[in-house]
């Protein structure tokens, strides 16, 4: 694989994450979601966290070691202002020194969890799969969500024990609507794995409380669902990570106050159904099809995880490549059939000793 058959797959992903692999984002502001990147090239541990968008690690940031963040809300690409010292953008080169309103985590440092680890983590033997909380947008091993398993498809959305704990009046959705054990209805039959998945069961909760599926009509009737649902609550264990179905967003309350209650929680995005992260890969998708993205059709039949795991793989992959033309070019040798045939099977035996 040549240098552009790399760029023509990682370029494939771009789209897949609804980003532009070639013009920086900076233009357009905090951009409701978008692919981001953290640079430990360029900044380093002890230095202010920053995170870059995906066009300007093609070409501000390539052969650099990256970690990939997936994608963050209101973020702006901090790619060459004062956090990048001595570095310029080579995309958009005339930036503030800083952009105020992006919001950072451990992430930006390399580092997801509770546990504080790096993905991948070769200390790990586990294979454990990580979940995104929708709130804070830090990742979460399995293990670490202090929730039993759950193995429903339409799942698309956790909220980590943390945010449950700082936004304390979702637990009063969470009695009614998550699919979680601490759905109370859900919890008071077999509470196995099987049962705790099974998204009707939610419905039904919401049905056995006497409230309406969609709440937002409700709170257009004058009527607070949360007021509503607070009423009808009964003890729940609130504890551990709560995992909710698709429509969730739906049956929050929209009345006045509880606006009010979700901007002072600082998590008014979650009246947007738009905000999702499904929501954001079904335009990108989309998009790319219109467009006649033949290798997307092969990307859309991978897991969100798997897609994960394959685009850092593939960052690896590139990098990788890019130092041993690099090499090349330095040492003056000629690129030969048998010399790149060398170098990918080079590949293929350190992805062995990682699997083993």
């Amino acid at each position: 694989m040549d240098q552009s058959a790399a760029d023509e797959l990682y370029e494939a992903f771009a789209v897949l994450a609804g980003s532009d692999p070639d013009h920086c984002s900076y233009p357009e502001g905090y951009v409701k979601r978008q692919a981001v990147f953290a640079c430990h090239t360029c900044v380093q541990e002890g230095m202010e966290p920053a995170g870059v968008c995906l066009a300007c690690v093609n070409s501000c940031h390539d052969g650099h070691r990256i970690s990939e963040l997936y994608t963050k809300r209101s973020f702006r690409c901090d790619c060459g202002n004062e956090k990048f010292p001595g570095f310029s953008c080579r995309l958009h080169a005339n930036k503030d020194g800083r952009n105020v309103k992006n919001s950072y985590n451990h992430n930006y440092s390399g580092r997801y969890c509770s546990c504080d680890r790096p993905y991948p983590d070769t200390d790990d033997q586990v294979n454990d799969e990580m979940v995104q909380c929708v709130v804070c947008e830090d990742w979460f091993h399995e293990k670490h969500l202090q929730a039993p398993p759950l193995c429903c498809d339409s799942l698309t959305e956790m909220v980590c024990v943390g945010c449950m704990k700082r936004v304390p009046f979702l637990w009063t959705y969470a009695a009614h609507f998550s699919v979680s054990a601490v759905n109370s209805a859900v919890s008071s039959r077999e509470t196995t794995a099987a049962s705790v998945c099974c998204q009707q069961e939610a419905a039904a909760a919401s049905a056995d409380a006497g409230v309406c599926a969609a709440s937002p009509l409700c709170s257009g009737s004058g009527v607070c669902v949360f007021t509503k649902l607070k009423d009808t609550e009964t003890h729940t264990d609130q504890h551990g990570s709560v995992f909710w179905p698709y429509d969730w967003r739906s049956k929050l309350c929209t009345c006045t106050d509880c606006k009010r209650m979700y901007v002072a929680s600082g998590v008014q995005f979650l009246l947007d159904e738009s905000d999702t992260v499904l929501a954001y890969e079904d335009r990108a998708k989309t998009e790319a099809l219109r467009s006649g993205g033949g290798v997307l059709s092969c990307l859309n039949t991978l897991t969100h995880q798997q897609q994960l795991d394959t685009l850092y793989r593939l960052n690896e992959m590139k990098q990788e490549l890019c130092e041993f033309l690099q090499q090349c070019s330095e040492q003056s040798q000629q690129l030969t059939p048998e010399g790149l045939q060398e170098f990918l099977e080079g590949l293929r035996d350190r992805k062995r000793r990682r699997l083993d």
